[in-house]
């Protein structure tokens, strides 16, 4: 497949999350020119959990542009889609030149290339993911690169509830995708944690038993997790022992709270969301605003929107630093339970503290 240069990703109500996001900042990574379109550039679309996206242009400014790929994410959008004239007359002048159209999600998306423009487009024009899960497979199959420069890495993610859904579940996908064995960590094995708008994650492995000379590479999300994660006296353990051993520490977001919980921000050159810039200059840290700052085995990010340059430089420290130090005796074997793909969202509720407190605390719950 020739170089892929410009891309557009579909904007409706109802899309799937991961769809849509992961396509939109796995390309950016690429270098590829990405742009969102939808059916007026004036309104702001939502996902199924809520997340929101303004689109760049509408779908009668696009049909005067030349993209090499359109992406149609699942979820309802793809229904929607479908009743769209504009959509389907931008998807048919799109294969009649020869370009790429890729339908994620087993949804009813798929219905814009029925009739003549699936006949006339040929099985190599068209590429077909039915699973979240898939994902990873997308961008290599689109630029035509199988290379996986993690692989044999050990990657751990941890987790609590109200994290940020793509600065964790990009990162998993995309070092997946990479070759990388990568496990979602939590203060407790096997259980759900939701994200703030709901995206459930089932952790593979407690923190508590994993020996940090078996991780390669840790990443802490940010979103609200992290003020949940510093209360966890185990989790904040591995951190510091795996910034003490030399291992890769990559934090994004609200995750420079758990920096300076666990005591390594001090002195430290690291960035954050700008909203908690006081708490990590208290913590005796040099703030600096940028979009992914690297200082030793330490790399830091702001916000959603960077985790592209936030994966490319957690994959360029990966090749400056030595394979894997420890066995894996500690690492979770078997498939992972932490699959991006879910039917039942997440949902948070207020726990007691205690036995006639007042105090409360968040947890997660599948809905329902």
């Amino acid at each position: 497949m020739s170089a892929v240069q410009r891309v557009a990703v579909l904007a409706e109500h109802g899309y799937q999350e991961l769809d849509f996001w992961y396509p939109v900042l796995r390309l950016r990574e690429a270098g590829a020119e990405v742009s969102v379109i939808g059916p007026s550039r004036d309104e702001t679309y939502c996902s199924t959990l809520g997340y929101p996206v303004i689109p760049d242009d509408d779908f009668a400014a696009a049909s005067q542009a030349d993209y090499d790929v359109l992406i149609v994410p699942g979820g309802a959008a793809g229904a929607r889609l479908s009743e769209n004239g504009e959509a389907r007359q931008l998807v048919q002048a799109h294969l009649g030149r020869g370009r790429t159209v890729a339908l994620l999600g087993a949804d009813d998306g798929h219905s814009l290339l029925t009739g003549e423009a699936d006949a006339a487009a040929g099985r190599d024009t068209i590429l077909r993911y039915a699973s979240t899960d898939d994902l990873p497979a997308l961008v290599p199959a689109l630029l035509g690169d199988q290379s996986t420069p993690m692989r044999g890495t050990r990657v751990l993610v941890l987790a609590e509830s109200q994290y940020q859904e793509l600065e964790l579940w990009y990162p998993v996908l995309r070092f997946r995708e990479a070759g990388a064995d990568v496990a979602v960590a939590a203060p407790e094995a096997g259980a759900l944690y939701s994200s703030k708008l709901g995206y459930p994650v089932w952790s593979d492995v407690s923190v508590a038993d994993v020996d940090p000379a078996d991780v390669d590479v840790l990443v802490i999300p940010g979103g609200f997790a992290p003020e949940a994660m510093r209360r966890s006296a185990a989790l904040l353990d591995l951190v510091r022992k795996c910034h003490a051993d030399g291992r890769l520490v990559a934090a994004i977001c609200h995750a420079g709270w758990v920096l300076a919980s666990a005591g390594i921000a001090k002195g430290r050159q690291l960035t954050c969301v700008p909203v908690i810039r006081d708490d990590v200059i208290s913590a005796g840290a040099n703030y600096v605003d940028q979009p992914v700052v690297r200082d030793g085995n330490l790399i830091t990010s702001r916000l959603p929107n960077d985790l592209d340059v936030f994966c490319t430089e957690i994959i360029r420290a990966v090749a400056e630093h030595a394979g894997p130090c420890g066995d894996g005796h500690s690492w979770p074997s078997g498939e992972r339970r932490s699959r991006a793909a879910f039917t039942v969202p997440a949902v948070l509720r207020q726990a007691p503290g205690g036995r006639a407190t007042a105090n409360y605390r968040t947890v997660s719950a599948a809905a329902g």
